[in-house]
């Protein structure tokens, strides 16, 4: 028992490790803007739903093609 706990101890302070240089690495970059609010970034709805119509529409031009 006593070496599982040991074992998820040893994981948990690895992922935590992991995440701290993940931070630190990444500080710079959070202050930029177009990183977290744009419009037009995969995190907002509008640039998420512009990217599937555009997907639509380039499927929708290869089925015409392809039948003609």
């Amino acid at each position: 028992m006593d070496d599982r706990e040991a074992k998820r101890a040893a994981k948990l302070a690895k992922a935590k490790a992991e995440y701290d240089q993940w931070k630190e690495m990444s500080q710079a970059h959070w202050n930029h803007w177009r990183a977290w609010g744009s419009w037009f970034s995969w995190g907002s709805p509008v640039g998420l739903g512009l990217f599937f119509v555009l997907l639509a529409i380039a499927t929708a031009i290869l089925v015409w093609v392809f039948k003609i």
